[in-house]
This record gives C-alpha cells, sequence and structure tokens, in this order.
C-alpha cells in the first residue's frame, strides 16, 4: 500500500479535522485508564505517526507503537519516551503481554482481519481492554451523500461496495455485526461504544473549522452525543473497547 505520508500528515498534525478525532478519541480513552493509579503496558498496533502513542506516554504509561510503514517514523511525535517499531513486530513482542492494546483504522487494510485479531487477542492479559477503532458504513454514506455531493457512490457503498480513503485507498469495510460475532466468539465484553466524527465531517464550510470557538463548541457536541444510540448509527467511525 503506497501513500502520501506527507500529505497524510498534514492532515493529522495541522487540519482542524484531524485534530477533532484525536481530542475526541482521546477523551474516550480517559475514560478507560483515569481509574489506574499504575502505569498501563499499552501496545498500538498500527500506529501511524505515534499520536495517540506519544499522547498516552505522556501520561505516565508504557507504550510499545508498531507502524510497519517506515516512512512514517521520520515524521512520528515523540515528545516523550516510549518504543516505535516497525519491523519485526513478533520478535519484538515475544513474551510481552498488555493491559491496553490499541487497534485504530486498521482491520480496514489488512487481508486477514480475523488472524490478525486473534493474534492481537493472545498478547492481552485477562481484564485488559482492546479499543478498536472502524470505519462506519453509514457514515461514509453519509459522507459521500453530503460532504462530497456524489450520491451516486454513496449508492454504491449502501450497497455494499467498497470504499476509497484518499490516504489509504481502498476501504474494505466489515459490519458491526461481523466484529460483535467475534466478541461472542472469543467470550469477550464490550465495555464501551462510541461514535467519532458524528458532524465535523459533514459541513463542506472548511474556513470556519479554523475557529477555536468552533472547534471547542464542535468537540463539546461531539463528545455530548458520542454515545447516543441513534447518532453514534450514523458517526463516520465507531470505537469499542472490548475487554477480556
Amino acid at each position: 500500500m503506497s501513500i502520501n505520508v506527507d500529505a497524510y500528515f498534514k492532515e493529522v498534525d495541522q487540519m482542524p479535522w484531524g485534530k477533532l478525532f484525536y481530542d475526541l478519541l482521546w477523551q474516550q480513552l480517559n475514560e478507560l485508564t483515569k481509574e489506574t493509579r499504575q502505569p498501563l503496558h499499552i501496545l498500538d498496533f498500527g500506529a501511524g505517526f505515534g499520536k495517540t502513542a506519544d499522547y498516552l506516554a505522556n501520561l505516565g504509561h508504557q507504550v510499545i507503537a508498531y507502524e510497519p510503514n517506515q516512512e512514517m517514523q521520520n515524521y512520528r511525535y515523540h515528545s516523550t519516551n516510549y518504543t516505535y517499531l516497525t519491523n519485526d513486530f513478533e520478535a519484538n513482542i515475544a513474551g510481552k503481554a498488555f493491559d491496553v492494546i490499541l487497534l485504530h483504522n486498521v482491520l480496514e487494510y489488512v487481508e486477514n482481519r480475523s488472524e490478525l485479531l486473534n493474534q492481537l487477542w493472545t498478547l492481552l492479559k485477562t481484564g485488559g481492554t482492546l479499543s478498536l477503532v472502524k470505519h462506519n458504513s453509514r457514515g461514509r454514506v453519509l459522507v459521500n451523500a453530503v460532504l462530497r455531493d456524489d450520491p451516486k457512490q454513496a449508492l454504491l457503498e449502501y450497497q455494499g461496495q467498497a470504499g476509497y480513503s484518499i490516504n489509504f485507498g481502498t476501504v474494505n469495510d466489515y459490519s458491526n455485526d461481523w466484529l460483535l460475532k467475534w466478541v461472542t466468539n472469543n467470550s469477550a465484553t464490550v465495555t464501551a461504544d462510541y461514535g467519532i466524527r458524528t458532524f465535523y465531517g459533514l459541513s463542506q464550510n472548511s474556513e470556519i473549522k479554523f475557529s477555536k470557538k468552533w472547534q471547542e463548541d464542535m468537540l463539546a457536541l461531539e463528545k455530548s452525543c458520542d454515545n447516543d444510540p441513534i447518532f453514534k448509527e450514523i458517526a463516520m467511525f465507531r470505537h469499542f473497547m472490548l475487554q477480556k
């Protein structure tokens, strides 16, 4: 998979929609980590530029970030110490077990998602949590129909055609039902289910999104609705927390 790493980094680092995604994600992760008094052992698989890994390491947690795209390490966030791996994943994590594993927007781009999910599950301690962020098909339909003014593509994706990401290419989406069946088969428990990017990705008015006041108000709105059973069904992303 070939991507424009420079363009992707600018979107993550400089664009308000990139900032809002992480601000909301981190608030949700804080609900998971706020009760612990001890540093958590965390694995961030498919860590990208290490933005979330760096954030969690700054909170005092012991973080290993793995990103197979070696070019991304040239842009990675590194305001504090954490381990950043780009190869030999299995060799570097042999014998380790984790309290939390992050798997954020990864399974859409791997050939055998069941195999990867099962592998990571074995690395999770009993009682530990897998934080999984995935594309949400209804949200993609809305984005195509409203933001991109492309009802034809919206209909095709509603009918099951694979979507497309500017940064990563074909999005091999998988349903929430598929994931929940995996949860049942592995005796896991869904402890949280959030929506991300319910509203802020629907407007074409990019200029207003650079306003600090707009960002603050939109973050408050997104956070207030991220657990609403109706709104999260139409969010661009779903964030499930699965306990072992």
